[in-house]
């Protein structure tokens, strides 16, 4: 008899403890884009994992049990493929996170039931009456569920919504790699080890290492997260840096550019005219050639160099675009900022607007930008229409780059952001009734800025 209720217990438990694995891998996935037939690739994949349950013998045997759990990972893992587009570093991060995640909603459980006396681990599969059951009693039941309930809802609130879709967090290290997989295969081995070999021992042992196993889940989960922040964090200043250098060097080839162009402009103007008086050419022909060549020397003129630049740059920009763009600038209003961090300000802003404007009907294509002074601030405004299902916002407030590669786009609002904070100032940007407005805020007196 005790061998069958040994089997039963095994049969219950894996299963279980699938079902508690999937759930926690999914608080930490559920966010990732899904490959397409997400319909059919969901079930099969859940599928495959619940039969992972039974391919070794229901023995009660350490060995079997470290080789079963381990199994189990690698079918959720290698499931998360058959539904993810994500690379293998961010599943499995979220692979690693739901262990620890279960494993310690796990522990919770059971510290209560050690704690208060109302059973254990052996007691979650207890045979009651000859049957075979998952609870030994209705408070069981209770406390289990509870249990993980607020272990989830809590790992949710504190971990799982960092990872966004637009940016999600993974592995990117040997160190974070090597925390996770050190925490599941020491969770695996000292658990199915203790179960075997202290059946015996007093209460106040369970409890103790329930609590410590509870608190190795608890800092791992912590620290995996915590390290791929960080790391995440570091990478985007080093790439940052990178961006800001090759804006400068762009600054100054446009600078060069625009000189020459205004000169050839110029020049081939008066060359068009001489043509004209001595040739036989239409005086239309010569008004639409000179019209042409108009739109390169129209330079946008508002008192400031660097910033007659950009904006002349970026206007000819749309109307290559057909793209309505209204100014309003003063010139003297960012004279506190250096040129090339003007050319990085108003050029993003630019160029953010144009491409969201650019996706929408000709007749719909409108840029507004105003730079001016008042009440001590210099104050840039730029609203345009965009396509609200393209648009998404992080944690951090600022929108996501709707482009494919995320990992060499999305800096354009991260440099407004880093020149505002540079000097002192605050972007603010909402999007509402399908109109984006972004807001920079910088003080005029740099010596009072604090």
């Amino acid at each position: 008899m005790g061998g069958y209720f040994e089997l039963g217990r095994l049969l219950l438990y894996r299963p279980l403890f699938m079902t508690e694995l999937l759930a926690a891998a999914a608080l930490f996935s559920f966010s990732l884009r899904k490959r397409k037939g997400a319909w059919w690739r969901i079930p099969l994949a859940i599928l495959l994992c619940y039969a992972s349950c039974f391919i070794y013998p229901t023995i009660s045997n350490s060995v079997f049990n470290i080789l079963s759990f381990t199994t189990s990972y690698l079918f959720v893992f290698a499931g998360s493929f058959l539904i993810f587009e994500s690379d293998w570093k961010t599943l499995l991060f979220c692979i690693v996170a739901g262990y620890n995640l279960q494993h310690a909603a796990y522990e919770s459980y059971d510290l209560i039931l050690h704690l208060f006396h109302l059973g254990g681990a052996g007691s979650f599969y207890e045979s009651t009456g000859g049957n075979l059951a998952l609870f030994s009693s209705p408070i069981e039941a209770v406390v289990y569920f509870l249990s993980y309930l607020v272990m989830y809802y809590l790992a949710y609130i504190i971990f799982a919504r960092r990872i966004k879709r637009g940016s999600p967090i993974s592995i990117h290290n040997g160190f974070v790699f090597g925390i996770g997989i050190f925490c599941i295969l020491s969770n695996i081995v000292v658990n199915s080890v203790a179960l075997e070999f202290v059946q015996d021992a007093t209460n106040s042992v369970f409890v103790i290492i329930a609590f410590l196993s509870l608190l190795l889940c608890i800092i791992a989960m912590t620290t995996q997260f915590e390290l791929a922040t960080r790391f995440k964090l570091d990478s985007d200043i080093a790439t940052l840096k990178v961006v800001r250098s090759k804006e400068r060097e762009q600054y100054r080839v446009s600078k060069q550019n625009a000189e020459l162009l205004a000169i050839k402009a110029h020049d081939l103007k008066h060359q068009i005219h001489e043509l004209g008086t001595r040739k036989s050419i239409a005086s239309e022909t010569i008004e639409e050639i000179s019209s042409l060549v108009d739109i390169y020397d129209s330079d946008v003129k508002t008192g400031n160099p660097s910033m007659d630049m950009v904006l002349t740059e970026k206007t000819r920009l749309c109307t290559s675009k057909q793209i309505h763009l209204s100014l309003m600038a003063d010139g003297t209003a960012l004279e506190c900022l250096s040129e090339p961090d003007i050319y990085s300000l108003l050029g993003n802003i630019l160029d953010n607007a144009i491409e969201a404007t650019v996706q929408l009907p000709e007749e719909q294509r409108s840029i507004s930008l105003t730079v001016k002074k008042a009440h001590g601030f210099a104050h840039i405004n730029a609203d345009n229409p965009f396509m609200e299902k393209n648009l998404r916002f992080g944690q951090d407030g600022l929108p996501l780059t709707s482009k494919e590669n995320k990992a060499n786009h999305g800096y354009g609002i991260k440099s407004i952001a880093y020149v505002a904070e540079k000097y002192h100032g605050d972007l603010s940007i909402k999007a509402e009734d399908g109109v984006f407005s972004l807001s920079v805020m910088i003080p005029l007196d740099q010596s009072n800025a604090s």
